[in-house]
């Protein structure tokens, strides 16, 4: 849904001006609050921003808040106003709550050019319209350490929903050096990552590292894109809200120290009859990686479920260009889909080692209720089980691993290179019908004589996005990471 046009009357009724912008600076080293904002005189940190007041927005008029329920000005003459951006200067500026911050129009809080803001964490409550961009956030900044979910747009049933909040380019990690860590580490210290659970929500561009549950969704009409999450110990990805887009992630290096069964995405439903018994509706998942460890020496390695939705019904689901290498059965299952399609995954095991090899599978619903309509077509797997009613399963490839090697697939599946090689037997041999217009890396298809069976179509020539290494720096207030997203031929 869009929630544009209330929040545009309200702003007219209330005197806001969504035209008006301007720039607030706040340092941890330099800054006084008692300073004007501006570049000479910033703030101190952005906690203090908030406990100072020193944003005007609209909280609800009374309680229990739902949408669209009245709002009253809050912090009324603050310098902060609906449109501005506060930009953070390098220091540690806090542990970030605030509640009630319902915007006209969006208020941006970011890094300034060439610094490096740290928090430990940050939620805000019942709010809409906010953007954060660019933060390093870790409880290992501060003193005590809090296992608390690192970035959170909070609802709640008394002070209302959040919404129409976005969060990119962000690094977020429990610790950035878990080396030492014991399985008990991983259950007690690992922090969630970030948390929509609001309508309208966007996470782009951001790393995750060392988390639990890495990226929650749990509203409607979310965007989940060019994310990196590495090292975690719950799921990669969860989405449980209707028509949300979880497109070009890469989710990697699953830690099992528990008894949850991971995914790198996850999806239920959750209907009057509790879970399994409602719908998700209208999902994308689209030119996603999921690869279940990079290091066989790596600690607590486990079995990861790739795509792993148990709990239907699923309805309308699109699942194109994905790419699923993991030790489990399960690379990509529906149990109860209905009118959705699978098409040009590209799925294999990561070793000759057992569990798996892995599947593509769309089966009943664990009630009983048979999956139908579904198209499962153009998809390059270990196996595939697919069941149901009006189902089409049409122009796969199955790798016979016992008469046939992945080299004769892939450029290097020993290095996960999963890039068609010339003479694959996926080249040109695809169905035109519901492929999508461009491959895993964006490149059109088709780009030879036909359309490809798989992720990836052979001879693409656009170039390709990549993430470089994350790299760790050490300053007075903790480690700061950064990454380079860059376009390679």
């Amino acid at each position: 849904m869009s929630h544009w046009l209330p929040w545009a009357m309200a702003a007219l009724a209330l005197g806001a001006s969504p035209l008006r912008a301007a720039v607030h600076y706040v340092d941890p080293v330099t800054g006084d609050m008692g300073g004007d904002g501006s570049a000479t005189h910033p703030w101190s940190t952005l906690q203090e921003v908030f406990e100072y007041g020193l944003i005007e927005s609209y909280a609800p008029a009374g309680h229990p808040h739902e949408y669209g329920d009245p709002l009253v000005v809050k912090n009324a003459g603050a310098p902060v106003k609906a449109g501005d951006t506060i930009k953070l200067r390098t220091g540690y500026h806090g542990r970030v709550y605030a509640a009630e911050y319902y915007n006209a129009d969006y208020v941006t809080i970011e890094a300034e050019e060439g610094h490096t803001p740290t928090v430990a964490n940050i939620e805000l409550r019942s709010v809409s319209r906010w953007i954060i961009r660019g933060l390093t956030v870790s409880p290992s900044f501060a003193d005590p350490y809090e296992n608390k979910t690192l970035l959170q747009f909070a609802s709640h049933g008394w002070s209302g929903p959040s919404y129409d909040c976005i969060v990119e380019d962000c690094t977020l990690y429990s610790a950035w050096d878990t080396s030492g860590w014991a399985s008990d580490d991983w259950n007690d210290r690992s922090c969630n990552g970030i948390s929509l659970p609001g309508d309208d929500m966007i996470a782009r561009g951001n790393y995750l590292k060392n988390t639990n549950f890495a990226i929650s969704v749990s509203g409607d009409h979310a965007l989940v894109e060019g994310n990196v999450i590495e090292n975690f110990s719950g799921d990669g990805m969860r989405g449980l809200g209707d028509y949300g887009v979880f497109q070009y992630n890469t989710v990697k290096n699953l830690y099992l120290v528990n008894s949850n069964h991971p995914d790198g995405f996850q999806s239920w439903s959750v209907g009057e009859g509790g879970v399994g018994s409602g719908v998700v509706t209208g999902i994308v998942l689209r030119g996603n990686t999921f690869l279940n460890f990079e290091d066989p020496d790596q600690p607590f390695r486990g079995s990861l479920q790739g795509i792993g939705c148990f709990d239907g019904m699923f309805a309308d689901w699109i699942v194109e260009n994905n790419v699923v290498v993991t030790d489990h059965w399960h690379g990509i299952t529906l149990s109860g889909a209905v009118d959705s399609r699978v098409v040009n995954n590209t799925v294999v095991d990561i070793d000759a080692a057992g569990p798996g090899p892995p599947w593509i599978r769309v089966a009943a619903h664990k009630d009983g209720t048979p999956s139908a309509r579904c198209v499962v077509r153009n998809n390059l797997a270990t196996d595939f089980s697919v069941s149901g009613e009006g189902m089409a399963q049409d122009h796969n490839i199955e790798i016979d691993l016992g008469a046939q090697s992945y080299d004769d697939f892939f450029v290097d599946y020993v290095g996960r290179d999963l890039h068609l090689k010339a003479g694959s037997p996926a080249v040109d041999t695809a169905s035109p019908d519901l492929a999508p217009a461009i491959d895993r890396d964006g490149a059109p298809r088709p780009a030879g004589a036909g359309y490809d069976v798989g992720a990836y179509e052979h001879g693409a020539a656009l170039p390709r996005l990549s993430v470089s290494d994350a790299t760790a720096v050490e300053t007075n207030s903790g480690t700061v990471v950064t990454f380079t997203v860059t376009l390679t031929e």
